[in-house]
């Protein structure tokens, strides 16, 4: 990948998000869990940003880079299954 910035700066954000939660939880403050739920939804979130620039990312390469249409079909199918594979 070429310049990656944008996707460290997504990572960032979700790594703040979650050292939020952690700094809370380990403070002697009593805990609001509406807010500290807000928090894991908004890491949620920017995880989920980055997995979909990453993925544009990708195939943004595989295009430049002249992948066979059936390759990028089976890298996809894969990516599918593995992100809603619980």
């Amino acid at each position: 990948m070429e310049d990656v910035t944008h996707l460290v700066h997504r990572l960032n954000r979700a790594q703040g998000q979650i050292e939020a939660i952690k700094r809370k939880l380990q403070s002697e403050q009593e805990l609001d869990c509406v807010k500290t739920i807000q928090q894991v939804k908004a890491a949620n979130n920017a995880l989920k940003r980055f997995a979909e620039a990453y993925v544009q990312e990708h195939l943004d390469q595989c295009l430049r880079k002249g992948v066979s249409k059936r390759e990028m079909e089976k890298g996809l199918q894969e990516v599918i299954s593995s992100a809603f594979d619980f």
